[in-house]
């Protein structure tokens, strides 16, 4: 293969990368989903594996997808960390709209393989959803995550996030940022990522680190043996969130009202996005 070639085919994963990196950044929108849209997700996922000659054998694939992932999510960081800072309302409640705008998504995954869902993943189901009022009740939320110097409890707590953030990014269907919503922790990380905070994102590339590395046997796992009560599991963490998301300075002024508009586009971008998919499976039958 010439030097040419091989530069044109770097040059194509390092802009996949970027689609990644936006998708991966944005709530409601799956990554691992956008991996698969452009038609990288098998490779990647073969990709990532502990064994360090396979690892360094797959460098030449893994390098540029991965600094084309770094620009898209710094790219997107630096625009929506401007966004929540001076259109907080309506910012907030177009990320409410992807977010339950890819619920029918997700609740597609979850019967993929039943049409019915099994009662007993009802109880994983109400366990997402009383974690998330439990959480509600003890004050949680962005709050969770304190501003200012880490303490070990914030360190722990950016390390899970990472690593929680990075096996739901390998989910298709499923997006990280919304469940780093969900837990409050979007917020910070984002600003931490266009204030290029080392602290705060040594925590969270950690536990990503970690995650993308174990995510591979703990899907397989899952999907293989709970793969309906995990889709349960993940829906109720979303269902309980809303009141987390919704923001609480909403009045019904100018961006009350574009928030609202935005809320209604949210909640459509997912369904759009889904519709190229259902068209192929018409014409397949």
């Amino acid at each position: 293969m010439s030097f040419f070639v091989k530069a044109k085919d770097s040059i194509f994963l390092v802009l996949k990368g970027i689609a990644i990196g936006i998708g991966n950044a944005i709530p409601g929108v799956s990554g691992g989903t956008i991996a698969v849209v452009t038609k990288i997700f098998d490779r990647l996922i073969g990709a990532i594996t502990p064994n360090i000659k396979k690892l360094i054998k797959n460098m030449p694939f893994l390098i540029p997808v991965g600094i084309g992932m770094v620009i898209g999510i710094f790219l997107t960081a630096v625009a929506l960390d401007f966004l929540f800072e001076t259109y907080y309302v309506p910012t907030q409640l177009l990320f409410l709209g992807l977010i339950l705008g890819s619920l029918p998504l997700v609740m597609k995954e979850c019967k993929k393989d039943s049409k019915r869902i099994r009662p007993i993943n009802l109880i994983p189901f109400f366990i997402g959803v009383i974690f998330m009022v439990a959480l509600l009740f003890a004050g949680s939320g962005s709050a969770m995550f304190t501003d200012g110097t880490l303490g070990l409890r914030d360190i722990v707590l950016y390390v899970i996030m990472g690593f929680i953030a990075a096996v739901a990014m390998i989910i298709p269907g499923v997006s990280g940022s919304m469940i780093m919503k969900v837990f409050g922790a979007y917020d910070s990380v984002i600003s931490a990522v266009a204030n290029l905070d080392l602290a705060v994102l040594v925590c969270f590339g950690a536990g990503a680190v970690i995650g993308v590395f174990a995510a591979a046997k703990i899907i397989d796992m899952l999907m293989k043996k709970f793969r309906q009560g995990t889709y349960c599991l993940i829906i109720g963490l979303i269902v309980g969130s809303v009141p987390h998301i919704f923001p609480a300075q909403f009045r019904f002024n100018a961006q009350g009202i574009v928030g609202i508009i935005l809320l209604l586009v949210g909640i459509a971008i997912p369904l759009l996005m889904e519709l190229p998919s259902k068209k192929k499976t018409a014409e397949n039958n």
